[in-house]
């Protein structure tokens, strides 16, 4: 089952345990960085557990239901985390994840402190676009809450949230397209 949201924003559960979310948690803090990407994000490339299995296979559950049909697909997951003191910080600016025409992307936050802001989207923002949350009218945000898949066209351009706490603000970004 799922929400409807807002420009074609999706909201799907997640279906995992809280020993599974709690593990997802401790994998990302033990994760280190990637230099090859923009913030501080880490690649499920190279970590093996069952957890990230299971949440792949809900992420992918909930796109073949989004696009109604079942085919060969291709994925691929990874941690976003920000925090007050992030050295690494240079995440945060308008982007997309438009591989494929039919691609699809996922959010889902593990943990999101009451200091944070959660993805936003603007009709008005393209990738090209430099700025914040307060550049545009018609921002709309992902609701605040956690353990829950946000599944959305991969061409809209989106700006990752903020985390002005202590605590981390850890969220699994997803693409999805067909092989």
């Amino acid at each position: 089952m799922y929400k409807d949201l807002f420009l074609g924003i999706r909201q799907y559960d997640c279906n995992l345990t809280q020993d599974t979310f709690k593990r997802l948690v401790d994998i990302a803090y033990s994760s280190p960085f990637d230099n090859d990407y923009p913030g501080y994000q880490t690649s499920f490339f190279d970590l093996n557990d069952s957890s990230l299995d299971l949440l792949k296979d809900t992420f992918i559950e909930c796109c073949r239901d989004y696009y109604k049909i079942n085919r060969k697909d291709i994925v691929r997951l990874w941690y976003y985390q920000d925090w007050k003191h992030n050295p690494h910080d240079d995440g945060c600016y308008w982007h997309d994840h438009s591989y494929n025409f039919y691609g699809l992307s996922g959010i889902l936050y593990l943990s999101l402190p009451d200091d944070s802001t959660t993805t936003g989207f603007s009709l008005s923002a393209d990738k090209s676009v430099t700025g914040s949350y307060s550049s545009f009218d018609d921002m709309l945000t992902l609701p605040h809450i956690t353990q829950k898949w946000f599944i959305f066209p991969s061409t809209i351009p989106h700006l990752p949230g903020k985390c002005m706490s202590e605590k981390r603000r850890i969220c699994v970004g997803a693409d999805y397209w067909y092989a």
